[in-house]
């Protein structure tokens, strides 16, 4: 035990060492900037009406990069560019944001990556997002600049209102360095909601312990257009809260036999679990969706594909996020690929990662105005 512990401790040194060499300066993330050609892009308008359309609009109209004739904008200022011509669908007045829970039995199926890539996306569609994490890893705070075992406590996590010491959650939402990007971080510390939920079960009669994030999250839904779940790689008291509170839910799921046969056993538990929940039959979600990730050009990823499209017909969306070098290149830097200025690589890579991830963003936002307008 001795010698794991300073396994342990040895490892944690070498990590925190990784990160403040790749995620300085302080603070420890910073925002990507954006060129003209971006916020064309972003806008759906043409890289040449960029100069009328500051000026027709009071537009941010960025800044000169030295020695070079390009502007550069921040995400701050791309942001302000797309609610102001960018056309992509918004919150009614009057109307809550939605919840999506972003889940997976297995891990390694590109879940945490996918769930702040919509985050960052969606930003970039004008929406203002909330991230919770629910994985004990942290590796969403990780990725929203937030070190879970250096900046986390753990009244900093959703276990204070677990224990009853909050009324809501509204206490536990911190600022990221993404504009319009906020996360309620995780750490290891949230692994002891898998005794205190069931606990309480126990000791309050009728308690429903199902509903518990379902309850903290309800005032964030002013706040909040979208409200993005990330759960831990399993069926967890947590991840069954995450879902019966989520509007929406998504899979991320690879084209691999493994993989599908998991998120068949998945969802077969989770039906059993909400027949067995009194009330929990009349859940109705917004849409149920599956997604292919880590897809590979190969005979067998085409098989798998074939058979998952059998099995979840409509819920397959169709929409194909490869297995990619810019995914890695991208991860090894504690980042997405929306957090990268440019390519760091090919850019046929950047690409062929990046134009789907958008795809599903778009997809998600074309299900939330849905959702709203027969609200």
């Amino acid at each position: 035990m001795d010698d794991l512990d300073l396994l342990a401790n040895t490892a944690a040194d070498v990590l925190a060492q990784v990160r403040d060499a790749m995620i300085e300066p302080h603070p420890r993330k910073v925002a990507p900037t954006f060129n003209s050609g971006a916020i064309a892009d972003l806008c759906g308008v043409d890289k040449t009406q960029i100069k009328y359309l500051t000026q027709k609009h009071n537009l941010p109209s960025g800044r000169k990069i030295e020695g070079s004739k390009a502007k550069e904008y921040s995400l701050e200022e791309a942001i302000t560019w797309v609610k102001a011509i960018g056309g992509h669908p918004s919150r009614p007045e009057g109307r809550e944001g939605k919840v999506i829970a972003v889940c997976n039995y297995k891990g390694g199926v590109a879940k945490t990556s996918t769930t702040v890539a919509i985050g960052q996306a969606a930003t970039l569609r004008g929406l203002r997002v909330l991230i919770i994490d629910c994985d004990g890893q942290g590796t969403a705070t990780q990725l929203a600049g937030i070190s879970p075992e250096q900046d986390v406590e753990v009244e900093h996590t959703i276990m204070p209102f677990i224990h009853d010491d909050q009324s809501d959650l509204r206490y536990a939402v911190q600022e990221t360095y993404w504009h319009n990007l906020c996360v309620i971080p995780a750490s290891s510390g949230l692994l002891a909601a898998e005794f205190a939920l069931p606990a309480k079960a126990m000791q309050q009669r009728g308690f429903h312990f199902w509903e518990v994030l379902k309850n903290g999250i309800a005032p964030l839904r002013k706040d909040f257009d979208l409200i993005l779940i990330d759960t831990s790689p399993s069926l967890s008291h947590l991840t069954l809260n995450a879902m019966i509170a989520a509007d929406g839910l998504l899979m991320p799921c690879p084209p691999d036999a493994l993989d599908f046969a998991s998120s068949v056993q998945f969802w077969g538990i989770f039906s059993e679990l909400v027949d067995s929940l009194p009330d929990a039959k009349q859940k109705r979600y917004d849409f149920i969706s599956i997604i292919y990730t880590k897809v590979q050009a190969n005979e067998i990823s085409r098989l798998v594909k074939t058979w998952m499209k059998q099995a979840y017909g409509t819920h397959i969306n169709g929409i194909e996020i490869p297995e990619s070098t810019a995914a890695r290149t991208a991860s090894a830097q504690l980042k997405t690929i929306y957090d990268l200025s440019k390519p760091d690589g090919s850019m046929e890579a950047y690409r062929r990662y990046k134009e789907p991830l958008d795809r599903l963003a778009d997809y998600i936002l074309d299900q939330l105005a849905l959702s709203w307008s027969n609200a």
